[in-house]
């Protein structure tokens, strides 16, 4: 990513959730941000929708991190999308969430 584009304020993202009821958490598994409204309208408008039951899910954010929108997506989706396994990517979500937890209770 070039300078100039770590710079610019994204015009949104795309977001990838695991729904964890087993622990009763919800853990992000991945995702990407748009410099421009065009390109966050296709990527999303592009990805797939499970219409099945799934415990992954994929959020539209606006530009400043809130939610506006949301897609049910499978394993398949998830993995193609990142690049690595679903396990890889539950675990590195897992641990990043421990560690913000950790912080957060630190700074309690």
């Amino acid at each position: 990513m070039t300078k100039q584009a770590i710079n610019e304020k994204c015009a949104g993202y795309i977001q990838l959730v695991f729904f964890d009821d087993k622990n009763n958490e919800v853990i992000t598994i991945g995702g990407a941000g748009f410099l421009t409204e065009p390109k966050l309208e296709e990527a999303w408008k592009n990805l797939p929708t499970f219409n099945g039951k799934s415990s992954f899910q994929a959020d539209l954010l606006d530009g400043q991190g809130d939610i506006v929108d949301e897609k049910t997506v499978n394993v398949v989706t998830c993995e193609t999308l990142m690049s690595k396994p679903i396990t890889t990517l539950i675990a590195e979500g897992r641990a990043k969430l421990a560690a913000e937890l950790a912080r957060y209770h630190s700074q309690a």
